[in-house]
């Protein structure tokens, strides 16, 4: 299959969309004829997927020149697939199956931006799901005033409570977190408000979401209140585990671990790099630098949380190789965070799969590190990759300690280059100043 890692900006169509999410009403079909069945529009989508695989087959961490044209070459592409279909006439399980294919075409996610725009202004909750879908149709990275603007259009609509406990709360969660804390302020009562939901009466998802529910807490609201809500919504969690098992109960415990993390105390940024046990430290020569984070106090670290199958990880890493050439190896260190995965998803040989064990997968990572050229030190860690103390939802993601070993930045993206650089250049100028 292809992997479209290096195709950022259709990655975050697709996983903005939640392919199993209501659907908005579909207007009356003006054609006689009966619209495609979910199985047809499957086999609309896999055909463009398996056309992809083919043209693509041999890209491999494009040139930005080459990423635009393959970009273009899919929107157009997408377009022609959807051809003659009528959005319209598709009922939620239609537009669903299209799923993917519907955030790669630009006709017909206009389309489906004037679906969802009426929907999206009714103050139910429908109305909330439908403004949550229009958002993932409308998110783009680059363009803060317009992210900043859709995250105070989900906070602010009639049914935000309410639409907290559905499928879409999550994803809208992880939207509105990119409000300006000064506008979050300013909505701290409407947000203490909302926190009295998360109680143990609250649906699964809902309780599963609540560690971005706390972002908005911790900015919103004074440090005080702040670490009541958050005692609160550990409790009501808690008591949500007896009598829950399986799948649900897993993401109970894994939302109690984020709440209760560093990061959801408020106490990451400024403060000692919360505890990792490292498992395995090498670098691709097969040697071991070092054992243990405290060894390398005294240099900045940078710490790029990663794994073998995530494609935006791997397609960072031309930008991590860079770094590792630009700065001395005695004044920072930088460390690929990853933890046992039970695969590695080798980009230049056969997948390989190791449940249970260990060693196998640590000797596939080293022939893995060696096959794509990794230059600097890879650890894995007991702790999750996504690691709660950092908040981790989503990889990769990169923080920065200092010489002290405190987290100086966090949540950031290798191709944030400008802010990493930054932030190194302005711990090792602290850092030369102290020595003179």
């Amino acid at each position: 299959m292809l992997d479209l890692a290096f195709l950022p900006l259709v990655i975050a169509s697709v996983l903005a969309v939640p392919q199993d999410a209501a659907a908005p009403a579909a207007p009356a079909a003006a054609a006689a004829k009966a619209p495609p069945t979910p199985a047809e529009l499957q086999a609309i989508v896999m055909k463009f997927y398996d056309d992809l695989q083919k043209k693509y087959a041999g890209v491999v961490n494009p040139s930005e020149e080459e990423l635009k044209k393959i970009q273009a070459d899919i929107a157009v592409a997408a377009d022609a697939a959807l051809k003659g279909i009528d959005l319209g006439a598709l009922d939620e399980q239609g537009l669903a199956a299209l799923g993917p294919l519907l955030s790669m075409s630009p006709t017909a996610r206009a389309q489906m931006q004037e679906m969802l725009a009426a929907k999206a202004a009714q103050p139910t909750v429908e109305g909330f799901m439908a403004a949550v879908q229009s958002a993932g149709y409308q998110m783009r990275g680059d363009d803060e005033a317009a992210m900043h603007k859709l995250a105070l259009g989900l906070l602010d609509h009639p049914a935000f409570a309410e639409g907290l406990a559905t499928e879409e709360g999550g994803m809208a969660l992880g939207v509105v977190s990119e409000a300006p804390v000064e506008e979050l302020v300013k909505r701290a009562a409407a947000i203490e408000a909302v926190a009295a939901r998360f109680d143990a009466n609250a649906p699964v998802t809902m309780l599963a979401n609540a560690e971005g529910f706390m972002r908005l807490v911790n900015a919103a609201l004074p440090k005080e209140k702040a670490v009541e809500v958050r005692a609160s919504v550990l409790r009501a969690i808690k008591a949500k585990m007896d009598g829950t098992q399986g799948r649900e109960r897993k993401m109970l415990e894994r939302a109690a671990a984020y709440i209760d993390g560093a990061a959801a105390r408020g106490e990451l940024l400024g403060f000692a790099c919360p505890p990792m046990r490292t498992d395995w430290v090498r670098r691709a020569d097969g040697s071991t630098p070092w054992k243990d984070f405290a060894e390398l106090k005294g240099k900045v670290v940078v710490l790029d949380f990663w794994a073998t199958w995530c494609g935006p990880c791997v397609g960072s890493f031309p930008k991590v190789a860079e770094m590792r050439t630009k700065y001395p190896a005695d004044k920072v260190e930088i460390v690929g965070i990853t933890s046992i995965q039970g695969m590695v998803a080798h980009q230049k040989r056969d997948q390989v799969d190791c449940p249970g064990d260990a060693e196998k997968e640590k000797s596939e990572l080293l022939l893995f590190m060696n096959d794509m050229g990794v230059t600097w030190t890879v650890a894995i860690t007991e702790q999750d990759v996504f690691n709660p103390d950092f908040g981790i939802r989503g990889i990769p993601y990169v923080a920065i300690l200092d010489q002290d070993g405190k987290v100086f930045k966090a949540g950031m993206h290798p191709s944030d280059e400008a802010k990493i650089t930054e932030a190194i250049d302005e711990l090792l100028a602290k850092g030369a100043k102290q020595g003179e």
